[in-house]
């Protein structure tokens, strides 16, 4: 079982110093992967319902908070670190020009020397989608196409072509090249049904998130079918799940039920070690404290958790 970190790219921690400390403290410590959350515009009054309700960030889309761009993020990560993998978690695929994004994380990918990672959602946010022009309803197909013509710009040697409800191109190659020879690998979020059948088609793997251990496995065993009957195979498609996670020396009244992972080292070495027989094979781990803090929670878990797992 491996173990990322989950940057502070949102609010006052979204800072360069506090994201160098912590994506070179992940790269020193051995953890696989560092991600980045993303969110583009944010309104005055929001009447969407998030579709994450356990995770308890629904003031963080409230406006005045600052949100760190992804591919920025990424670029910065990628120039301070050495081994540890950089993933969005997740980016919005309808918000973005496809063949443009795809020529960014190509260059992202050559640069990272294939660390990249394309955390790949639907959205949810209407105001958002009025404000970055597409329609709500398309938010699905947009983003399978998307994934499709991303794979097939940095799958081609030659020039290439699409013939697609949203992306049309004749003969084209894709200038900025990806270290890796089919591009990053993409997961895709959501804990739906349809996200679940969107994996099953496209995704190298499942980004769930704030789901329980039991939910998993119920979850993944539709995932194995669906991945079956789609013609691939299950064990190509990897799981991985993002949680909240306090530690004994940072407890925090709000989070007294199920909705962060806490509790001595014993008991959040038992909650993480459910995960795994449940079979997560990434886990993510989101240490919503003062930046000085995450790092001290990393260093606690290297010592006291992780080597027991």
């Amino acid at each position: 079982m491996k173990f990322g970190i989950a940057l502070p790219t949102v609010g006052p921690p979204g800072r360069r110093r506090y994201l160098l400390d912590v994506a070179t403290a992940a790269d020193r410590m051995g953890f696989d992967s560092v991600w980045v959350s993303s969110h583009v515009a944010l309104p005055r009054t929001r009447q969407s319902t998030c579709l994450y309700p356990r995770a308890k960030t629904a003031n963080a889309y409230n406006w005045g908070v600052a949100w760190l761009e992804p591919i920025a993020v990424m670029g910065v990560v990628a120039g301070v670190t050495e081994r540890v993998r950089i993933g969005t978690h997740v980016m919005a695929l309808p918000y973005r020009n496809p063949v443009i994004l795809a020529s960014e994380l190509a260059s992202l990918d050559q640069l990272s020397l294939g660390r990249t990672v394309l955390g790949a959602g639907i959205g949810w946010m209407d105001e958002e989608f009025k404000t970055v022009g597409v329609p709500r309803t398309q938010r699905g197909a947009r983003t399978d196409e998307a994934i499709e013509v991303m794979r097939t710009l940095w799958a081609s040697r030659h020039p290439t072509s699409f013939h697609g409800r949203f992306t049309d191109f004749e003969d084209m190659w894709l200038a900025s090249r990806p270290h890796s020879r089919t591009g990053p690998p993409v997961y895709v979020g959501g804990n739906t049904d349809a996200a679940l059948r969107r994996v099953a088609r496209l995704g190298d793997g499942w980004l769930a998130h704030e789901l329980y251990p039991d939910e998993i496995t119920a979850a993944r065993a539709k995932l194995d079918r669906l991945t079956t009957e789609a013609g691939r195979d299950p064990a190509d498609v990897v799981t991985t799940v993002r949680r909240a996670l306090v530690p004994p020396f940072e407890v925090m009244d709000f989070m007294s039920d199920r909705v962060s992972i806490t509790g001595t080292a014993d008991q959040v070495v038992e909650e993480i070690d459910a995960y795994r027989r449940a079979g997560v094979q990434l886990m993510v781990l989101d240490l919503s404290m003062r930046p000085a803090e995450i790092v001290e929670t990393m260093e606690w878990l290297v010592k006291d958790v992780l080597v027991r797992l």
